[in-house]
């Protein structure tokens, strides 16, 4: 049985329980999943060999900041210039849509007054992309961490992280802790021994530090899969206009949606900006229905489906969700243009940033 490439019941279950606690240890995930922990180990393990699910540290959602980047190209080139922007580390996720712009990413930044520069270096210096618009925001409603919700509510408490967060009034996550998020980007179950020895540090040191970031809510880990394997091959993004007044409370109420994988008030016409994941076209419009039923002073101004998902958090994608590669998260890749050196299997690409174009508008218009 663990030899299936294909996940199964107990899969599943497993990788609900990491998504609640990317972190725990195959005891605690032993309480909520019925199998040993020894059996636990081998099925990440065979997960992680097969690229059908892996772990990182993120920044969570109101510690992420940047722009929604859309992009319209010349036709037929529109995978070419997502696996272009794609390859920037502070480009955490690329996809192809259908509609007008069909590429899109979300690009982190450590703080809003370095956006122009990033989004100068992230979007290629291309003819074949047309235009572009730029969706600024300063947080995230919700997304960055989703499960399955195979695990009853009552049992989520033996594997859930309830340690109090406490956000500070001054963000505590530097330049500092850049080594250690992207060593954690590539692998964020790595033991803090592991992390000790290929980073020169005290273990104890590395422990208290990503102890007190994570108290501080500013970062969390995530367990994402292959997203088409386990059921979900449909994706959308969809735009809403919503009140300004009301803009905070059903942000967050959507962001909290099991479907949800990126919510954010952007600073656009439309002002509230998600993306979602689905089980099939008629899931989609359930959702649709439910944003009109539920929230009726909200209106879907554009909806895209989304063809291609070129990147999710730091992984390329194939065609399947399956993980080819991984390019670190790295938020502060934007402001210096330069990538701490990473060993990913392949060169780092440093590239020199090209013009500085205005803001909000890049890229060259189709009469230039």
């Amino acid at each position: 049985m663990l030899q299936s490439t294909h996940p199964d019941e107990r899969d599943i279950e497993l990788v609900d329980a990491l998504q609640l606690n990317a972190r725990a240890s195959w005891s605690v995930v032993a309480r909520v999943v019925d199998a040993s922990t020894v059996t636990l180990a081998r099925r990440w393990e065979r997960l992680t060999n097969d690229r059908l699910a892996w772990s990182s540290i993120s920044l969570t959602a109101q510690a992420s900041q940047g722009a929604v980047i859309e992009l319209e190209c010349s036709h037929g080139s529109e995978e070419a210039i997502a696996m272009l922007l794609a390859e920037r580390p502070e480009v955490i996720t690329v996809g192809v849509s259908t509609g007008e712009f069909k590429v899109h990413g979300i690009l982190l930044t450590t703080d809003l007054a370095s956006i122009h520069n990033a989004l100068a270096r992230a979007i290629p210096d291309d003819p074949r992309i047309l235009r572009s618009r730029v969706h600024a925001f300063g947080s995230m409603l919700g997304g960055v961490l989703w499960r399955e919700g195979v695990i009853s509510p009552q049992m989520t408490r033996y594997v859930k992280d309830d340690a109090d967060q406490l956000r500070a009034a001054t963000p505590l996550l530097g330049i500092e802790d850049r080594a250690v998020f992207l060593a954690l980007a590539l692998d964020g179950r790595r033991s803090f021994t592991e992390l000790a020895a290929s980073l020169g540090k005290s273990e104890y040191a590395i422990k208290r530090r990503i102890n007190r970031l994570s108290r501080a809510g500013e970062i969390g880990f995530r367990c994402d899969i292959a997203r088409p394997v386990f059921g979900y091959p449909l994706g959308a993004v969809v735009q809403l206009q919503v009140p300004d007044d009301e803009i905070a409370s059903i942000g967050s109420a959507i962001g909290g949606w099991k479907e949800t994988r990126f919510c954010a008030e952007v600073t656009s016409p439309a002002n509230l900006l998600l993306i979602v994941g689905v089980r099939s076209m008629e899931h989609l419009q359930t959702v649709f229905r439910r944003v009109r039923t539920r929230y009726p002073s909200a209106s879907i101004l554009d909806r895209r489906l989304i063809t291609r998902q070129v990147k999710v958090y730091g992984r390329i994608l194939d065609q399947l969700g399956r993980c080819e590669r991984a390019i670190p998260v790295d938020p502060w890749a934007g402001s210096d243009g330069w990538s701490v050196p990473v060993d990913r299997g392949r060169p780092d690409k440093n590239e020199r940033p090209p013009p500085s174009p205005g803001f909000p508008e890049y890229g060259r218009s189709s009469s230039s």
